[in-house]
């Protein structure tokens, strides 16, 4: 596999020949496709599938261009970039000008944002497939339609952001901090939420498939039309929340806690069926 991620890096930078950092960058490149792999195939992906949505979470090519110097001469000036050979290479380059992306819309695939603040910053569309994003802050920011494939979300903050359909899929969000962020339609998919924090937050047509949400707070939240596919909600804790038209398809929460909820009927008989303990619950 590990030859079959060399040949699509090869062929994706074929257009631009042996420019001077050729070697540093796809050498980087090559390290993290085969992390998402092999990331990727821990979650149970086929070699297929796993292959497919590595390369697919790759990103433009000629942005990545964008950020390396790669003319045959040294340019007259690389302040945006620092010099990817003289300011701790190629990661650091991609770092510096990413602290610089605010109010940008393009793509940050496999791009190493680890510790950056991007907060009250406009991310509409944007795409951080494959990146590395632990303890960055996007607080306060638009993140509306934004793709997270297979990235590094640990500890980062999402406070008061807003993520209306946004994707995270096959991603560790384990303790991010989504306390008053707005989650309509927002899709979390094969994803680690461990420890993660959503008070106040938002929760309309939210999507929770195929995750680990065990010992999870929903406390006092309201969620609407909510989907809990094939998600583990071992303890997780519903104390006082509302409930209302939400599924637990494929799901045993019969050990969450549901102590003084409101749901709608529909909402009662699914979680009654799964021989979920719904004393103290209220039906509307």
């Amino acid at each position: 596999m590990d030859q079959k991620l060399q040949s699509f890096l090869d062929a994706a930078f074929a257009p631009y020949g042996n420019f001077p950092s050729r070697s540093e960058v796809t050498k980087e490149l090559l390290i993290n496709l085969q992390d998402k792999y092999a990331d990727l195939k821990r979650q149970g992906l086929t070699d297929d599938d796993a292959y497919q949505a590595t390369v697919e979470s790759f990103g433009d090519v000629t942005e990545i261009m964008e950020q390396v110097p790669h003319a045959p001469t040294p340019q007259p000036s690389l302040s945006h970039q620092e010099s990817v050979t003289e300011s701790g290479g190629f990661r650091q380059a991609f770092k510096n000008a990413m602290r610089g992306a605010k109010k940008s819309t393009s793509k940050f695939a496999m791009t190493d944002l680890h510790g950056t603040d991007l907060g009250d910053s406009d991310l509409t569309n944007a795409d951080f497939s494959m990146s590395s994003l632990d303890t960055t802050s996007f607080d306060r920011s638009n993140l509306t339609n934004a793709l997270f494939r297979a990235s590094d979300l640990r500890k980062s903050s999402f406070t008061g952001a807003n993520l209306t359909g946004a994707s995270i899929w096959a991603s560790d969000a384990s303790d991010c901090r989504f306390d008053g962020a707005n989650l309509t339609a927002t899709k979390f998919k094969a994803s680690s939420l461990r420890g993660i924090t959503l008070t106040g937050a938002t929760l309309h047509s939210t999507e929770f498939g195929d995750s680990d949400l065990s010992e999870l707070s929903f406390d006092g939240l309201t969620l609407d039309a909510v989907k809990f596919d094939r998600s583990a909600l071992t303890k997780a804790s519903f104390k006082n929340a509302t409930l209302h038209n939400v599924t637990f398809h494929h799901c045993d929460p019969k050990n969450a806690v549901f102590a003084g909820a409101t749901m709608d009927k529909v909402t009662y008989a699914l979680l009654k069926n799964t021989k979920a303990n719904l004393e103290g619950v209220t039906v509307i």
